[in-house]
Protein backbone atom coordinates (compact mmCIF):
# COMPACT_ATOMS: atom_id res chain seq x y z
CA UNK A 1 0.00 0.00 0.00
CA UNK A 2 1.41 3.22 -0.93
CA UNK A 3 0.60 6.67 0.88
CA UNK A 4 -1.90 7.37 -1.18
CA UNK A 5 -3.71 4.33 0.55
CA UNK A 6 -3.59 2.73 -2.90
CA UNK A 7 -2.73 -1.19 -3.12
CA UNK A 8 -1.82 -3.51 -5.87
CA UNK A 9 -3.53 -7.41 -4.98
CA UNK A 10 -0.81 -10.08 -5.75
CA UNK A 11 -2.35 -13.04 -5.29
CA UNK A 12 -6.60 -14.21 -3.77
CA UNK A 13 -6.42 -17.81 -2.53
CA UNK A 14 -9.78 -18.25 -0.11
CA UNK A 15 -10.58 -21.77 1.40
CA UNK A 16 -14.48 -22.06 2.37
CA UNK A 17 -13.95 -23.91 5.56
CA UNK A 18 -17.63 -23.27 6.94
CA UNK A 19 -16.44 -23.82 10.77
CA UNK A 20 -19.61 -22.69 11.96
CA UNK A 21 -20.28 -26.22 11.31
CA UNK A 22 -18.85 -28.15 13.60
CA UNK A 23 -19.33 -25.98 16.48
CA UNK A 24 -21.42 -28.77 18.94
CA UNK A 25 -23.96 -28.19 21.47
CA UNK A 26 -21.52 -27.44 24.05
CA UNK A 27 -20.07 -24.75 22.58
CA UNK A 28 -16.76 -26.35 21.46
CA UNK A 29 -15.35 -26.50 18.02
CA UNK A 30 -15.39 -30.13 17.19
CA UNK A 31 -12.25 -31.59 16.47
CA UNK A 32 -13.10 -32.67 12.51
CA UNK A 33 -13.05 -28.50 12.52
CA UNK A 34 -9.88 -27.55 14.09
CA UNK A 35 -8.42 -29.92 12.00
CA UNK A 36 -9.92 -28.43 9.02
CA UNK A 37 -8.50 -25.31 10.51
CA UNK A 38 -4.97 -25.98 10.32
CA UNK A 39 -5.22 -27.88 7.30
CA UNK A 40 -6.16 -24.80 5.77
CA UNK A 41 -3.02 -22.94 7.70
CA UNK A 42 -0.95 -25.29 6.50
CA UNK A 43 -2.04 -24.44 2.48
CA UNK A 44 -1.41 -20.34 3.44
CA UNK A 45 1.68 -21.12 4.44
CA UNK A 46 2.69 -22.72 1.19
CA UNK A 47 1.80 -20.02 -0.44
CA UNK A 48 3.63 -17.46 2.03
CA UNK A 49 6.97 -18.94 1.58
CA UNK A 50 6.38 -17.87 -2.55
CA UNK A 51 6.53 -14.07 -0.69
CA UNK A 52 9.35 -13.91 1.86
CA UNK A 53 9.94 -10.19 1.98
CA UNK A 54 6.17 -9.06 2.64
CA UNK A 55 4.49 -8.67 5.79
CA UNK A 56 1.84 -10.75 6.95
CA UNK A 57 -0.44 -10.31 9.62
CA UNK A 58 -4.09 -12.76 10.71
CA UNK A 59 -6.91 -12.17 12.30
CA UNK A 60 -9.99 -14.70 13.23
CA UNK A 61 -13.79 -13.76 13.83
CA UNK A 62 -17.04 -14.85 14.77
CA UNK A 63 -16.36 -18.72 14.86
CA UNK A 64 -13.15 -18.84 16.88
CA UNK A 65 -14.81 -15.89 18.94
CA UNK A 66 -17.93 -17.88 19.87
CA UNK A 67 -15.88 -21.11 20.76
CA UNK A 68 -15.73 -22.06 24.01
CA UNK A 69 -12.60 -24.15 23.33
CA UNK A 70 -11.10 -20.72 21.42
CA UNK A 71 -7.84 -20.26 23.82
CA UNK A 72 -7.22 -24.02 22.52
CA UNK A 73 -7.91 -23.12 19.03
CA UNK A 74 -5.76 -20.14 18.97
CA UNK A 75 -2.67 -22.03 20.26
CA UNK A 76 -3.01 -24.40 17.92
CA UNK A 77 -3.24 -22.37 14.95
CA UNK A 78 -0.07 -20.25 16.21
CA UNK A 79 2.02 -23.48 15.85
CA UNK A 80 0.28 -23.60 12.55
CA UNK A 81 1.35 -20.11 10.85
CA UNK A 82 4.26 -18.33 11.44
CA UNK A 83 2.66 -14.23 11.50
CA UNK A 84 1.34 -12.21 13.98
CA UNK A 85 -2.56 -13.51 14.93
CA UNK A 86 -5.12 -12.19 16.97
CA UNK A 87 -8.84 -12.77 17.34
CA UNK A 88 -10.61 -9.45 16.45
CA UNK A 89 -13.66 -8.28 18.90
CA UNK A 90 -17.47 -8.01 18.10
CA UNK A 91 -16.23 -4.10 17.91
CA UNK A 92 -13.37 -4.52 15.45
CA UNK A 93 -14.99 -6.97 13.45
CA UNK A 94 -17.54 -4.26 12.79
CA UNK A 95 -15.63 -1.15 12.94
CA UNK A 96 -13.02 -2.87 10.19
CA UNK A 97 -15.52 -2.99 8.32
CA UNK A 98 -16.81 0.40 8.37
CA UNK A 99 -13.40 1.61 7.80
CA UNK A 100 -13.60 -0.32 4.18
CA UNK A 101 -16.68 1.50 3.54
CA UNK A 102 -16.08 4.89 4.62
CA UNK A 103 -12.37 4.54 2.45
CA UNK A 104 -13.96 2.75 -0.66
CA UNK A 105 -17.10 5.54 -1.20
CA UNK A 106 -17.59 8.85 -1.03
CA UNK A 107 -21.05 8.71 1.89
CA UNK A 108 -21.74 10.89 4.19
CA UNK A 109 -24.11 9.22 6.14
CA UNK A 110 -25.49 5.28 6.34
CA UNK A 111 -25.37 1.98 7.41
CA UNK A 112 -22.65 -1.06 6.51
CA UNK A 113 -23.55 -4.83 6.93
CA UNK A 114 -21.12 -7.42 6.62
CA UNK A 115 -22.88 -11.04 6.62
CA UNK A 116 -20.03 -14.22 7.28
CA UNK A 117 -21.11 -17.32 8.09
CA UNK A 118 -21.29 -17.08 11.84
CA UNK A 119 -22.10 -13.18 12.44
CA UNK A 120 -23.25 -10.29 10.89
CA UNK A 121 -22.09 -7.02 11.90
CA UNK A 122 -24.23 -3.47 11.12
CA UNK A 123 -22.50 -0.21 11.89
CA UNK A 124 -24.56 3.21 11.48
CA UNK A 125 -21.95 6.28 10.30
CA UNK A 126 -22.89 9.84 10.49
CA UNK A 127 -20.76 12.56 8.81
CA UNK A 128 -18.26 9.38 8.29
CA UNK A 129 -18.20 8.68 11.98
CA UNK A 130 -18.69 5.51 13.44
CA UNK A 131 -22.13 6.39 15.77
CA UNK A 132 -23.44 2.81 16.39
CA UNK A 133 -22.30 -0.95 15.90
CA UNK A 134 -23.74 -4.75 16.73
CA UNK A 135 -22.62 -7.80 15.77
CA UNK A 136 -25.50 -10.31 15.63
CA UNK A 137 -24.33 -14.40 16.41
CA UNK A 138 -25.95 -15.13 13.07
CA UNK A 139 -24.99 -15.50 9.61
CA UNK A 140 -25.82 -17.04 6.33
CA UNK A 141 -24.68 -20.33 7.66
CA UNK A 142 -25.97 -20.24 11.05
CA UNK A 143 -28.97 -18.81 10.05
CA UNK A 144 -29.29 -21.58 7.97
CA UNK A 145 -28.79 -23.87 10.50
CA UNK A 146 -30.99 -22.42 12.44
CA UNK A 147 -33.70 -22.55 9.63
CA UNK A 148 -32.93 -25.49 7.78
CA UNK A 149 -35.03 -26.34 4.71
CA UNK A 150 -35.03 -30.09 3.32
CA UNK A 151 -37.56 -30.00 0.90
CA UNK A 152 -38.96 -27.53 -1.24
CA UNK A 153 -38.30 -23.87 0.28
CA UNK A 154 -41.34 -22.42 1.34
CA UNK A 155 -42.66 -18.60 1.86
CA UNK A 156 -43.68 -20.29 5.34
CA UNK A 157 -40.02 -21.20 5.85
CA UNK A 158 -39.37 -17.31 4.17
CA UNK A 159 -41.65 -15.58 6.46
CA UNK A 160 -39.96 -17.81 9.83
CA UNK A 161 -36.74 -16.04 8.71
CA UNK A 162 -37.59 -12.72 8.48
CA UNK A 163 -39.78 -12.61 11.62
CA UNK A 164 -36.97 -13.97 13.64
CA UNK A 165 -34.85 -11.45 12.25
CA UNK A 166 -37.11 -8.14 12.31
CA UNK A 167 -37.87 -8.92 16.17
CA UNK A 168 -33.75 -9.28 16.50
CA UNK A 169 -33.65 -5.64 14.27
CA UNK A 170 -36.12 -4.15 16.50
CA UNK A 171 -34.10 -4.95 20.03
CA UNK A 172 -32.19 -1.86 18.79
CA UNK A 173 -33.45 1.66 17.98
CA UNK A 174 -30.75 2.65 15.88
CA UNK A 175 -32.15 0.26 13.66
CA UNK A 176 -35.12 1.41 12.82
CA UNK A 177 -36.76 4.39 10.80
CA UNK A 178 -33.42 5.64 9.44
CA UNK A 179 -33.82 6.13 6.15
CA UNK A 180 -29.97 5.84 5.07
CA UNK A 181 -28.90 3.46 3.12
CA UNK A 182 -26.92 0.44 3.28
CA UNK A 183 -23.77 -0.53 2.07
CA UNK A 184 -23.05 -4.32 1.70
CA UNK A 185 -19.27 -5.80 1.86
CA UNK A 186 -18.74 -9.39 1.71
CA UNK A 187 -19.43 -12.55 0.37
CA UNK A 188 -22.74 -12.36 0.80
CA UNK A 189 -23.51 -8.62 -0.61
CA UNK A 190 -20.84 -9.06 -3.72
CA UNK A 191 -23.18 -12.05 -5.02
CA UNK A 192 -26.66 -10.49 -4.50
CA UNK A 193 -25.16 -7.29 -6.39
CA UNK A 194 -23.52 -9.99 -9.18
CA UNK A 195 -27.25 -11.77 -9.64
CA UNK A 196 -28.47 -8.24 -10.15
CA UNK A 197 -25.83 -7.10 -12.71
CA UNK A 198 -25.97 -10.26 -14.53
CA UNK A 199 -29.72 -9.81 -14.56
CA UNK A 200 -29.61 -6.17 -15.60
CA UNK A 201 -26.27 -5.58 -17.06
CA UNK A 202 -25.33 -3.21 -15.19
CA UNK A 203 -21.69 -2.18 -14.02
CA UNK A 204 -22.52 -1.01 -10.21
CA UNK A 205 -25.58 -2.25 -8.56
CA UNK A 206 -27.64 -0.02 -6.24
CA UNK A 207 -30.50 -1.43 -5.56
CA UNK A 208 -33.80 -0.71 -4.27
CA UNK A 209 -35.74 -3.41 -1.40
CA UNK A 210 -37.99 -4.53 -4.87
CA UNK A 211 -34.44 -5.56 -6.94
CA UNK A 212 -33.57 -7.04 -4.42
CA UNK A 213 -36.27 -9.12 -3.48
CA UNK A 214 -36.41 -9.98 -7.05
CA UNK A 215 -33.02 -11.67 -6.59
CA UNK A 216 -34.37 -13.45 -3.84
CA UNK A 217 -37.23 -14.70 -5.41
CA UNK A 218 -35.33 -15.66 -8.78
CA UNK A 219 -32.69 -17.90 -6.55
CA UNK A 220 -35.68 -19.23 -4.35
CA UNK A 221 -37.30 -20.27 -7.36
CA UNK A 222 -34.48 -22.90 -8.24
CA UNK A 223 -33.21 -26.01 -6.61
CA UNK A 224 -30.32 -25.97 -5.09
CA UNK A 225 -28.88 -28.46 -7.00
CA UNK A 226 -29.38 -25.96 -10.28
CA UNK A 227 -28.26 -22.81 -9.07
CA UNK A 228 -24.95 -22.96 -9.96
CA UNK A 229 -26.26 -22.08 -13.53
CA UNK A 230 -27.34 -18.69 -12.33
CA UNK A 231 -25.10 -15.94 -13.43
CA UNK A 232 -23.34 -14.12 -10.85
CA UNK A 233 -23.71 -16.90 -8.20
CA UNK A 234 -20.71 -18.74 -6.48
CA UNK A 235 -21.26 -22.56 -6.87
CA UNK A 236 -19.83 -22.28 -2.82
CA UNK A 237 -22.61 -19.73 -1.67
CA UNK A 238 -25.68 -21.57 -3.37
CA UNK A 239 -27.06 -22.95 -0.36
CA UNK A 240 -26.52 -20.81 1.96
CA UNK A 241 -27.32 -17.23 -0.35
CA UNK A 242 -31.16 -17.31 0.81
CA UNK A 243 -30.57 -16.76 4.50
CA UNK A 244 -28.48 -13.80 3.35
CA UNK A 245 -30.48 -12.03 1.52
CA UNK A 246 -33.24 -12.09 3.81
CA UNK A 247 -31.34 -10.32 6.41
CA UNK A 248 -30.32 -7.97 3.69
CA UNK A 249 -34.44 -7.25 2.70
CA UNK A 250 -35.20 -7.71 6.89
CA UNK A 251 -32.81 -4.47 7.54
CA UNK A 252 -33.75 -2.47 4.49
CA UNK A 253 -37.34 -2.70 5.88
CA UNK A 254 -36.69 -1.90 9.25
CA UNK A 255 -34.07 0.52 8.34
CA UNK A 256 -36.74 1.98 5.58
CA UNK A 257 -33.35 2.33 3.33
CA UNK A 258 -33.57 4.07 0.03
CA UNK A 259 -31.40 1.85 -1.38
CA UNK A 260 -28.81 -1.14 -1.14
CA UNK A 261 -25.06 -1.24 -2.79
CA UNK A 262 -22.66 -3.77 -2.42
CA UNK A 263 -19.38 -3.10 -3.01
CA UNK A 264 -16.11 -5.45 -3.41
CA UNK A 265 -14.14 -4.50 -0.42
CA UNK A 266 -14.75 -6.87 2.96
CA UNK A 267 -12.56 -6.30 6.70
CA UNK A 268 -9.36 -7.27 5.00
CA UNK A 269 -9.01 -3.41 3.27
CA UNK A 270 -10.53 -1.76 6.45
CA UNK A 271 -7.70 -4.17 8.71
CA UNK A 272 -5.42 -2.97 5.59
CA UNK A 273 -6.03 0.96 5.36
CA UNK A 274 -5.70 1.35 9.34
CA UNK A 275 -3.07 -0.61 9.58
CA UNK A 276 -0.76 1.44 7.19
CA UNK A 277 -2.92 4.77 8.32
CA UNK A 278 -1.80 4.09 11.95
CA UNK A 279 1.53 3.18 11.09
CA UNK A 280 1.73 7.04 8.58
CA UNK A 281 0.68 9.02 11.57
Amino acid sequence: MDNTNNYTEIKNEKVSARLINYIQDDGNLKEEGIQILLSTLNQFNEILTSYPEIEVMGFATAVIRQASNKEAILNAMKLHIDCPFRLLSEYEEAYYGYVSVVNAIDLDDGFTIDIGGGSTEITLFKDRELIEYVSFPFGAVSLDRRFPCDQELTVAHLEKIHSFLIETFKKHPWLTHQNAPIIGIGGTARNVGRVHQATKKIEQPVMSYAEVNRVLMEIASIPVQDRGKIKGLSKKRKDIIIPGIMIILALMEEIQAPYFMPIDQSIREGILCDHFLRKNQ
